[in-house]
């Protein structure tokens, strides 16, 4: 059976007014295949971001936080946030954009929405997909649709905070005894190592906690150095290859390319174009 094609939603300028709330954007889509890192910035508006599909992390003033299905965020005004990819595959997410008389919280709220509350939100995008003409995003009918998904989310919120900026201790010490290495490690197994403890084991921590593993791990603190070193245009490739773990400068760019979609001088340039 052929799978079904994403059909995006982008609604902007909106006016939806209610309770102390102005919605000005909806949006359901995809990231683009080339959106392997979003670099930090601010919006004047607040900001619900949830992730349907795909995988990352999502980077704010404060640390980062292991993003995947179900993952639900809150920035209020004028909070720095990024988003770097954790796999091949671009996530797919809704974003409501929208100003509040009075914010939800002063800090970035985190939650993982369970599947139920996930199945309903996707029924209710699928209905609006099919029954109701997006080129009209003023009518009832739209309005109501995305009013429905505004409350699941914020009433989500408003049932306590228990779940909130989940603590993820393994996956943070294993993320800090990377970012304090003076290079990155070969391996997951060395890594494991260094740490003192068996490889599966302490994978299988980490995916209990945050759904990921030391491979995505090590990989994103690859990528991170990647991006500094080329972004800086200080040093050679086959420096920067090397801090982040490869002895081929070759197989470093092949991977890169895998991952990224460019060549670490293509991305070099694209980053630094004006």
């Amino acid at each position: 059976m052929q799978k079904q094609k994403l059909q995006p939603i982008f609604l902007e300028n909106l006016s939806l007014s209610f309770a102390g709330f102005k919605i000005g954007r909806f949006a359901y889509h995809k990231h683009s295949d080339q959106s392997d890192k979003v670099t930090p910035h601010k919006h004047t508006h607040s900001q619900f971001l949830l992730y349907l599909r795909g995988r990352g992390i999502q980077t704010t003033g404060s640390g980062k936080q292991p993003v995947m299905r179900g993952s639900f965020l809150y920035f209020p005004p004028q909070t720095l946030h990024g988003f770097i990819k954790s796999m091949e595959s671009p996530p797919l997410s809704l974003v409501f954009d929208f100003k509040e008389k009075k914010p939800l919280g002063q800090k970035p709220l985190f939650k993982n929405l369970p599947p139920a509350i996930l199945s309903g939100i996707e029924r209710t995008l699928h209905r609006t997909i099919h029954s109701a003409d997006l080129d009209h995003a003023q009518s009832p009918r739209i309005a109501a649709e995305i009013l429905s998904l505004f409350a699941v989310l914020h009433d989500s919120l408003r049932q306590g905070n228990e779940s909130n900026s989940r603590i993820h201790p393994v996956t943070s010490k294993v993320r800090r005894v990377l970012s304090d290495l003076p290079k990155t490690i070969g391996s997951p197994r060395e890594l494991a190592r260094l740490i003192g403890e068996d490889l599966s084991s302490l994978n299988r921590k980490i995916r209990n906690e945050s759904g990921l593993n030391l491979g995505t791990l090590l990989g994103e603190r690859r990528l991170e150095l990647s991006y500094a070193g080329l972004q800086a245009k200080q040093l050679p490739i086959s420096q920067i290859a090397w801090d982040a773990g490869f002895q081929d400068p070759n197989y470093f760019s092949r991977w890169f390319k895998k991952k990224v979609g460019q060549t670490p001088k293509q991305w070099q340039a694209g980053a630094t174009a004006p």
